[in-house]
């Protein structure tokens, strides 16, 4: 008898679960006509035009260059970490 009363509980576990997952949720991904990936490209796009961009351009060049320079310092100082074999 307890064997029985364990699989219709299981069943019944199971029977809620799927009633459950069948209920609709909103979506955790971007559904609008348009997508994300619109999005995406109309960010950048107003990077563009507003300017952002060519300043974010400029400040990743001046890391470029400081870090190219730190890295002559560091080798000029001798502090440059030996080659991996």
């Amino acid at each position: 008898m307890k064997r029985t009363a364990f699989i219709r509980a299981g069943a019944v576990l199971i029977g809620a679960g799927l009633c459950l997952s069948a209920v609709p949720r909103p979506a955790s991904a971007c559904n609008r006509t348009a997508g994300c990936a619109m999005d995406v490209l109309l960010e950048g796009h107003d990077m563009m035009v507003d300017g952002q961009m060519a300043d974010n351009m400029r400040a990743a060049q001046e890391n470029i260059q400081a870090f190219k320079r730190q890295q002559q310092a560091d080798q000029a100082a001798g502090r440059t970490r030996p080659t991996p074999r």
